[in-house]
């Protein structure tokens, strides 16, 4: 049986690829990876911010991907089309065939609509852990949706201040504690300045996952009180009562900062993403729960060191250890205890098909009965190193080097769910190789954890490895 599945499965996947290679004319490719890794699992750096492609909890993984791109022009116009696809075939544990990514897009001039699985665009050479933003980052599968914006910093009046942003709705269409939880987003950005002299870059992004049908309470409110999901008010009568006394849904985001300077020799960029869980957030009572990021671009034609990105991240204060504190008045406020990116109605938290949507240092995932329950630590310490560059024409190199101190969470009574914390050590390093003018590229991937987030406080050391083969047919 298990045997007539496979072969079903793969006449399927091809069956897919006839027709989707003529398709997409423009860009075209076949990759094949094969991953493995002890003790049952894959080391971090072999799954994290993949897309959601591989299951950390698989020791073997054979992928099969035809990835697909095609963007076209209307005539003279300024309408511009595109559509991509990533369609897998994957073989471990439990085999499976799917759209990774499946979308399309307008544009016309700066405005842009997307519609369908799209991942967020990579930033700082692919190194940071969390793409920048500790909110959406590039680790979960994407999932459906719809976004409406602009696709570039549009100048406002003057060319050294533009704007960009974007309104979003999506729906979390996997197997979670809320059924079909819709997803809301949105982000403002301002921009001042030139990169020649220096830039600075500032903005928002608001979160809110509202609607669905709840395990207990049925069906929760839905599109008659979207506008008071999307402005983060209260609950009104026939809302639950910790949305009517909190706000209703689940509400989360991040203030994003960027200070850009261009030398002849290397571009220089610092960064800041901060997240906020609700009001005490918003106000910077969690000032020192950041991602702080420093990227260096060197301009050197195929350097030695390409790009390196240095990162420091902390979110052990989430606004303070006791959840309700007197304000000047005496009254109890809520505060502190601010658990990022988990909730207690929407227990899933911010997670897509199992895997952190937000930074993948959130961990480990809580997963019961085949559903996620969010994430079990969400206070930690800790920094990154990623690097890559150029040995030759043909041959290039990444690295990468975290560690974490985990705490878990605020217990409520002053300390933590984690006692002691457990340490968390990942590395990998990568070789490319390209042939000048060839269609096909080769990589080889090793890559270690050691620490004891992943396996219950125990000490584990995990090794494992990744061979890629890449052809591209157009």
């Amino acid at each position: 049986m298990q045997k007539q599945r496979l072969r079903k499965t793969t006449l399927l996947f091809w069956l897919w690829i006839i027709p989707l290679s003529g398709l997409f004319a423009q860009s075209v490719n076949l990759e094949f990876n094969s991953l493995a890794g002890t003790k049952n699992q894959l080391p971090f750096w072999l799954w994290a911010n993949q897309l959601g492609q591989f299951d950390p909890n698989s020791s073997t993984v054979q992928n099969l991907s035809l990835n697909a791109f095609h963007q076209k022009q209307f005539g003279d116009s300024d309408f511009h089309f595109i559509a991509g696809l990533d369609l897998d075939l994957l073989l471990a544990d439990e085999n499976d065939i799917r759209f990774t990514q499946l979308f399309g897009g307008l544009s016309w001039k700066f405005l842009q609509m997307q519609i369908g699985a799209f991942p967020e665009e990579e930033v700082y050479a692919g190194l940071s852990i969390s793409n920048g933003n500790m909110a959406a980052s590039r680790n979960a599968r994407p999932h459906p949706r719809i976004r409406m914006g602009f696709n570039r910093f549009v100048p406002v009046f003057v060319d050294w201040f533009s704007i960009n942003g974007f309104y979003e709705e999506g729906l979390l269409n996997d197997d979670r504690y809320v059924e079909d939880t819709h997803l809301h987003r949105k982000a403002l950005y301002l921009r001042l300045g030139k990169p020649e002299t220096i830039e600075i870059t500032g903005g928002l992004e608001h979160f809110v996952m509202w609607g669905g049908t709840h395990p207990t309470y049925g069906e929760l409110q839905g599109w008659g009180s979207y506008f008071d999901y999307v402005t983060g008010s209260a609950g009104d009568e026939n809302a639950l009562m910790t949305d009517q006394e909190n706000v209703i849904g689940n509400g989360y985001g991040v203030y994003q900062g960027q200070l850009k300077k261009e030398w002849e020799k290397v571009h220089t960029t610092l960064y800041v993403s901060h997240p906020f869980d609700d009001r005490s957030g918003m106000q910077l009572d969690n000032y020192v729960d950041n991602l702080w990021g420093l990227h260096f671009a060197f301009q050197q034609e195929q350097p030695l060191i390409k790009n390196i990105v240095l990162e420091f991240f902390n979110t052990k204060n989430q606004s303070g250890t006791y959840h309700l504190v007197p304000d000047e008045n005496g009254v109890l406020q809520g505060h502190g205890l601010d658990n990022y990116f988990n909730h207690g109605i929407y227990r899933s938290g911010a997670t897509y098909q199992q895997m952190a949507m937000v930074s993948p240092v959130f961990a480990p995932l809580i997963v019961e009965d085949g559903i996620s329950k969010g994430f079990e630590s969400t206070r930690f310490i800790g920094f990154h190193i990623g690097a890559d560059g150029y040995f030759s024409s043909e041959w290039r190199w990444k690295g990468f080097m975290t560690y974490s101190n985990n705490y878990g969470q605020h217990d409520g009574q002053g300390g933590s769910t984690y006692d002691p914390s457990r340490k968390q050590g990942s590395v990998m390093g990568e070789i490319s190789w390209l042939p000048n003018r060839k269609k096909y590229q080769v990589r080889a991937s090793l890559a270690a954890d050691h620490g004891s987030l992943y396996d219950n406080g125990v000490s584990t050391t995990r090794l494992g490895a990744m061979l890629s083969f890449r052809y591209r047919i157009k």
